[in-house]
């Protein structure tokens, strides 16, 4: 059999999830956070880099910050999660589905 997804493991994971559990910040702005985010703004130059949670934070951030409206019309995949239009359609978007 073929696995559909294989993760990559260092071992290092049960280590660092019990250091996020034992500091309680479990939503963000904890250590890890800070880190990731330092090394973004360090490796790529970035001014400023900012976590999501998800994708589907990063599309609803990313549609508020291109000013989708009404009049706006995007491009998604026709086979994709329904939240990848809901971003789009909640500020009244025009959805075309594209095949890829």
């Amino acid at each position: 059999m073929i696995p559909f997804n294989k993760p990559y493991t260092t071992k290092e994971e049960i280590i660092n999830i019990a250091k996020a559990i034992e500091s309680g910040k479990l939503a963000g702005d904890g250590s890890f956070t800070i880190a990731v985010q330092q090394l973004m703004e360090n490796r790529y130059g970035f001014n400023k880099s900012l976590l999501t949670t998800s994708c589907t934070d990063a599309l609803e951030m990313s549609a508020l910050l291109a000013n989708i409206d009404s009049n706006s019309e995007v491009i998604i995949p026709s086979y994709t999660f329904v939240s990848t239009a809901n971003a789009f359609a909640l500020r009244g978007a025009k959805i075309v589905f594209a095949d890829s």
